[in-house]
C-alpha cells in the first residue's frame, strides 16, 4: 500500500467514506467550504498537484483570512485571530528647546513661585539701593553746606576772638571757668572712598576757648587717678603733683587745671537712619551729647541758631533736635 506523501494527513474514515466525493448538497452553502471540500476531495484522491493548484486559485480568489464553517472531526476549532487593540499615534518629537516640565510650570508652580520671589527680591533690592544712593547724595549736600558754614565761622571768629558768655562747672565745685574768650578753631571733612559712593562722611569743627586764670584741685588715695582719668577724658590741660611715701605708694597729688576748653564736634551722616548726627564735647557744659538731626532741616536757619549757641547767645537749636 502506497504511502501518504509527509504533508497530507489522512483524515478518518468517519468523516467520509474512502474514495466519496462531497455531494451537491454538500457543497451548497458559504464558497469557502466549499473549496475546502474539494480541497479535501483532492488529497483523499492522492492527486497533489491538483490541490495544489487549488490552494493557489483560493489565494488568488480571497485577499484576507475567513474563518470556515467546515468541522474537522479531532480537530480544535480556530478561535480567529486575537484583537489586537489600536496603538496609540506617536507624538510628534518636539523641536522646542524648553523642556515640557518647564512649560507646565506656570504662575501657580513652584519654578513659577520662585521665578516671581526671585524678581520681587531683586525689585526690592534695585528700590533700596537707589533709595540709598538719594540719601547719601541728600545727606551729603547737607554736610557740604555744614562745612561751608563752619569754615567761614571759623575764619570770622578767628580774627575776632569774642568773648563767650558761658561757664563750665567741673565736677560739683561751685567755682565754674568763667571769662572765657575764643582762642582758636579750625574745621575739616572727611569723604567716603568712591567704591563705598563717595560723599562726605563726617565734619569735624574743633575750638579752644580760653580764660585768664588756673585752678588747683587735691586728691587723695583711690581719688588720684579716678580725677586724672576724668580731667583727660575731658580734653582739659593740668599738671600733676605727686606725693608718695617710702614705698613708692601714692598717697596724695595736686592738680594744676588752666582756665582752658577744648570743644570738639562731629557732624555725621547717620545713612541707616537717614540723619545727620551731631556728636559734641564740651558744647554747652563739660561732658559729652549726641544729637540727631533731620536732613531737611540742616539749613542756614539751623547753622545760625547753631552759631549763637556756640558763642553762649540766646538760641532755638534745641527745637530742631529729633526727640
Amino acid at each position: 500500500m502506497p504511502q501518504d506523501p509527509p504533508f497530507v494527513r489522512r483524515l478518518p474514515s468517519q468523516v467520509r467514506p474512502e474514495g466519496s466525493v462531497a455531494s451537491a448538497g454538500e457543497r451548497v452553502g458559504d464558497p469557502l467550504d466549499a473549496d475546502a471540500a474539494a480541497l479535501l476531495a483532492d488529497i483523499e484522491a492522492f492527486d497533489i498537484e491538483a490541490a495544489r493548484r487549488r490552494v493557489q486559485e483560493i489565494d488568488a480568489r480571497y485577499r484576507g483570512l475567513n474563518r470556515s464553517s467546515t468541522v474537522f472531526p479531532g480537530v480544535t476549532a480556530d478561535p480567529g485571530l486575537p484583537v489586537v487593540p489600536d496603538m496609540p499615534e506617536a507624538e510628534p518629537v518636539s523641536k522646542d528647546p524648553v523642556p515640557e516640565a518647564s512649560k507646565k510650570a506656570g504662575p501657580g508652580g513652584l519654578l513659577g513661585q520662585l521665578r516671581d520671589e526671585v524678581a520681587d527680591r531683586q525689585r526690592r533690592a534695585s528700590e533700596a539701593t537707589q533709595e540709598q544712593g538719594a540719601m547719601r547724595a541728600t545727606l551729603d549736600s547737607r554736610l557740604r553746606l555744614v562745612f561751608d558754614y563752619l569754615h567761614d565761622l571759623c575764619t570770622q571768629l578767628n580774627y575776632l576772638k569774642p568773648r563767650i558768655n558761658r561757664a563750665y562747672f567741673f565736677l560739683d565745685s561751685d567755682d565754674a571757668f568763667r571769662e572765657l574768650s575764643w582762642l582758636e578753631g579750625f574745621t575739616d571733612l572727611r569723604s567716603l572712598p568712591q567704591q563705598e559712593g563717595g560723599g562726605i562722611e563726617r565734619v569735624t569743627f574743633s575750638y579752644t576757648l580760653k580764660g585768664p586764670g588756673e585752678r588747683t584741685l587735691e586728691r587723695a588715695g583711690p581719688g588720684v587717678e579716678r580725677l586724672r582719668h576724668v580731667l583727660f577724658d575731658l580734653g582739659l590741660r593740668f599738671e600733676c603733683r605727686e606725693l608718695r611715701n617710702r614705698q613708692r605708694e601714692l598717697e596724695q597729688a595736686w592738680f594744676t587745671v588752666a582756665d582752658e576748653i577744648n570743644v570738639q564736634m562731629v557732624w555725621r551722616a547717620d545713612l541707616d537712619r537717614g540723619m545727620v548726627v551731631v556728636e559734641s564735647r564740651n558744647l554747652e557744659r563739660l561732658g559729652h551729647a549726641v544729637v540727631s538731626l533731620q536732613p531737611e532741616s540742616v539749613g542756614e536757619a539751623l547753622l545760625d541758631e547753631f552759631g549763637r549757641l556756640v558763642l553762649g547767645r540766646e538760641n532755638s537749636f534745641r527745637s530742631y533736635i529729633v526727640r
